[in-house]
């Protein structure tokens, strides 16, 4: 995909409009990822004070990629389990 199938999308974040050229089939994940980060830090404003929407920011970052750690460490596990499971089922078939 060239530079010129990319389109313009406008998000909102913070109350901060942010314009971004991204690959046509990337828009619903964008805009849902900007969809969650507004929610996040709604969701933190109304729990904790902070001097300004970049400390909120700064939660939901962390928050979302501790997750996705959590996530992958996760699938990760269960690939190793899942090797061990075939390695097995292949040495049963060999002896047979």
């Amino acid at each position: 995909m060239s530079i010129d199938d990319h389109i313009f999308i406008n998000v909102e974040i913070a109350e901060r409009p942010y314009r971004l050229k991204i690959r046509p089939d990337e828009e619903k994940y964008v805009r849902a990822a900007a969809h969650f980060v507004q929610r996040e830090l709604s969701k933190l404003k109304k729990q904790y004070s902070f001097r300004d929407d970049q400390d909120g920011l700064a939660y939901v970052t962390l928050d979302a990629t501790t997750d996705m750690a959590r996530y992958t460490a996760r699938k990760e596990s269960e690939n190793e389990s899942l090797e061990q499971v075939v390695s097995k089922m292949e040495a049963l078939l060999n002896i047979a």
